[in-house]
């Protein structure tokens, strides 16, 4: 059976694969599990200088919430759900080492998200980025939170409500990602980066990169609690549900 995440070691550099390339390397349940596994071990071996994110294939990232699993939602599924992308997401902002997102392809909704937790974005002029739930009909709560944190309320507003994709140039000048190059030179360039972040003094980046964690998390409880609450009134009127499967149609 084909994995779904792949994970290798190159002189100390963990990388982490979306391996779903038929979906896009959209998430699913078991996806999620193993990341925090991943992240669990790499903490506990303390082995691995630095990680770096990406997906399988040309064409995308992440390309978000898989929607085979949203099309029968029951409401009743809402806080196992949110609560398992918490944990996702906690694993990878707490990490006390460096973290590079290799954008090689579309990095929507959730998949955007999971880049913006990253320290270091590297992307390409062709990638498509955005907060597109809206277009689905499902509710925005946790993400647009992880983007005010990041980029700013402003832009959080107009991503999450326009649901529109960025290229990599609109990207890179929106702060979004740090660094865009060539298609084929995406890895080459988050690996040069990882290793050169994995040198610097290890006590001083573990104790910084915790500040940022601690940073960031504040109000972090609160935003989950409500994306638990707004999610279940927005799959209790069958919307997101209703959406998914027009799109399964078309």
């Amino acid at each position: 059976m084909k994995q779904s995440i792949i994970f290798k070691e190159i002189n100390k550099i963990g990388i982490i694969t979306l391996n779903r390339e038929k979906v896009l390397n959209a998430w699913n349940k078991e996806m999620r599990l193993k990341v925090c596994d991943i992240f669990k071990k790499i903490k506990k071996e303390q082995k691995i200088k630095a990680i770096i994110l990406t997906g399988s294939g040309k064409k995308a990232f992440c390309a978000g919430q898989d929607l085979n699993e949203l099309k029968d939602f029951k409401p009743k599924q809402i806080d196992s759900w949110i609560e398992e992308f918490k944990k996702v997401y906690t694993a990878i902002r707490s990490a006390e080492i460096p973290t590079i997102s290799c954008i090689n392809g579309v990095a929507v909704g959730s998949g955007f998200q999971l880049t913006l937790l990253t320290d270091i974005r590297v992307s390409h002029k062709d990638t498509k980025i955005g907060q597109v739930e809206i277009n689905s009909g499902i509710v925005s709560v946790a993400g647009p939170w992880i983007i005010k944190k990041v980029l700013g309320l402003s832009t959080s507003i107009e991503l999450s409500l326009t649901g529109k994709m960025l290229n990599g140039k609109e990207a890179l000048d929106k702060g979004v990602i740090h660094h865009l190059t060539n298609k084929n030179n995406v890895m080459k360039l988050s690996l040069k980066i990882a290793k050169e972040l994995s040198k610097k003094p290890q006590n001083a980046m573990r104790i910084t990169k915790r500040r940022f964690w601690e940073v960031f998390r504040v109000g972090m409880d609160e935003a989950f609690e409500s994306a638990k609450k707004y999610h279940r009134i927005s799959f209790e009127s069958g919307e997101p549900q209703q959406t998914t499967k027009k799109f399964f149609k078309k």
